[in-house]
């Protein structure tokens, strides 16, 4: 079984959110889900006096390729499942033969939270008090 690497776009890191918090350690990944590129589950905000949590969303297409090229137009049937150290991505994305290969990648190492919204680089997505569920 050939597994393609997914690689995080290399647009660097400059100006990163000072207070950006880890992924799995501030959101419930027990929760989060994908529909087509977008990442969503809820995040600690930094006013916990007024709500702990927001609902966020994502979306990943500026954070993720593949080295079949553009992500979301080389990769489908995405989903999403946590431990309490790592938030992977699973999809079956077109490898150099043109062929669906399955691929994963620990999301945890290129999102972020910031007060609530996921983030990746300089990407931020956005945030409401309440969320789906």
């Amino acid at each position: 079984m050939l597994f393609i690497t997914i690689i995080t776009v290399s647009l660097g890191i400059v100006g990163q959110l000072a207070n950006a918090q880890g992924l799995v350690y501030n959101c419930t990944w027990q929760t989060g889900f994908m529909v087509d590129s977008f990442l969503g589950m809820y995040c600690n905000n930094d006013n916990w006096d007024e709500y702990s949590y927001d609902w966020t969303w994502l979306d990943t297409s500026p954070c993720l390729t593949n080295s079949g090229g553009n992500y979301w137009s080389t990769c489908g049937n995405c989903s999403v499942f946590g431990t309490n150290a790592a938030l992977f991505m699973t999809c079956d994305c077109l490898n150099a033969r043109g062929q669906f290969s399955p691929a994963s990648y620990d999301l945890n190492q290129v999102v972020y939270n910031h007060d609530g919204v996921l983030g990746c680089f300089e990407h931020l997505g956005n945030k409401t008090e309440i969320g789906p569920f």
